[in-house]
């Protein structure tokens, strides 16, 4: 028999976003091959084929091409030296090795922003030992954003501090090497556009979500879809969003994040090139999750409908503060009996502090019940030691 797609997809990273992923393509018989370090990593026992070994192995990752017609990647953190040499031979990528190479570093991130006229906050790039000297009145307020250029994710490698402690070092005793040093946007909201291009240059966004983060962890609490901002603002969002990835020939699955200033001015924050949190929701909440989008974008099909079905509440599931290792999920039967409430549980193999062990979306007619009925089962759902 012959498949009507081309069926080999290779992903670079086993996480819970590749497991996701390939759920999204069991219903048309997509075969998916992972490398991973871990053999205990979410999306081990889907894969047709594992490899074991680091995303920046070159041999592994080559190795992974040869058996797939198409590479993506659910992590930034990977060889892009090899993906550039696999498509000079060839093979696709998806999103490319010359987008995931800007995104890789924070600082070109923002620097595309700045030459290509996307509104984004004021920034420069330097080495950390010259941030105590950089002119930081130039930055409004009394608080600086200090980003690793490289390697920061989910929260890590990032600092708000005062300008007085950047002028005193501080920055120096946490960061090496280049940073971006950022001005801090004073009681800003967080949005979200989830951006499909495909390689027609079709390109769909989805509705714009509102996150709101853990203090504590920087961490995504929980988001919202429709977003509760006017109108004016939410299509300032999108457009920019769409901008951005225009500019950038995206194709793929593309998550742009952005802050909302106090006058309302829209401000790119980052884009991760891949499936995101930003975009769990979309699952259950829309016509076509953002997974099923990417599958259809690797297949060549063309791109599925993105209007919300209900208004939707994506939380967070993170390991308790006081567990590390063996855990159960507490609270399970609460959110089972709850009508309209979805749950994604990663296959994580132990607990840890903040680690996102999985998610939990709840639909509603109402957003303002879908909030309720979340924070509710939010209060209850506790990874906790096992008995």
């Amino acid at each position: 028999m012959t498949q009507p797609f081309k069926h080999q997809i290779g992903i670079i990273g086993g996480g819970q976003l590749g497991k996701m992923l390939i759920e999204s393509g069991l219903p048309l018989n997509v075969e998916y091959n992972i490398l991973e370090a871990s053999t205990d990593c979410p999306s081990a026992r889907y894969a047709k084929t594992f490899i074991q070994g680091s995303l920046m192995d070159d041999n592994k990752i080559k190795e992974l091409a040869a058996i797939s017609d198409v590479i993506t990647y659910e992590i930034e953190h990977v060889n892009v030296q090899t993906l550039i040499e696999l498509e000079q031979m060839g093979k696709t990528v998806i999103p490319s090795a010359s987008i995931l190479s800007i995104i890789q570093d924070k600082g070109k991130q923002k620097q595309f922003y700045a030459q290509h006229g996307l509104a984004t906050s004021s920034f420069e790039v330097l080495n950390v030992d010259a941030a105590r000297s950089a002119n930081l009145d130039s930055y409004p307020g009394e608080k600086i954003v200090v980003k690793s250029c490289k390697g920061g994710y989910d929260g890590k490698g990032v600092a708000i501090l005062t300008k007085e402690a950047v002028q005193n070092g501080d920055a120096e005793s946490i960061f090496q090497g280049e940073v971006v040093l950022e001005a801090f946007v004073e009681d800003a909201i967080e949005l979200a556009v989830i951006v499909a291009r495909n390689a027609q240059g079709e390109i769909r966004s989805y509705p714009v979500v509102e996150m709101v983060f853990d203090p504590e962890i920087n961490l995504v609490d929980y988001l919202f879809a429709p977003s509760k901002m006017p109108e004016t603002v939410q299509n300032k969002a999108t457009e920019l969003a769409l901008n951005a990835i225009s500019a950038m020939d995206g194709v793929g699955i593309f998550a742009v994040e952005l802050f909302v200033n106090k006058a309302g001015q829209c401000l790119i924050n980052e884009i991760a090139p891949r499936p995101h949190n930003s975009g769990h929701h979309t699952i259950e909440a829309c016509y076509t999750s953002q997974y099923e989008q990417l599958n259809r974008i690797m297949l060549g099909l063309p791109l599925g409908e993105t209007d919300l079905v209900s208004p939707a509440v994506m939380t967070n599931i993170l390991g308790s503060k006081d567990l590390t290792g063996d855990y159960r999920l507490d609270g399970l039967n609460a959110l089972m009996s709850t009508q309209g409430a979805y749950l994604h549980w990663y296959n994580k193999t132990s607990s840890k502090p903040g680690r996102k062990m999985g998610h939990f979306t709840v639909l509603d007619e109402s957003l303002e019940s879908a909030v309720a009925k979340s924070q509710n089962l939010r209060d209850q759902l506790k990874t906790v030691k096992p008995d």
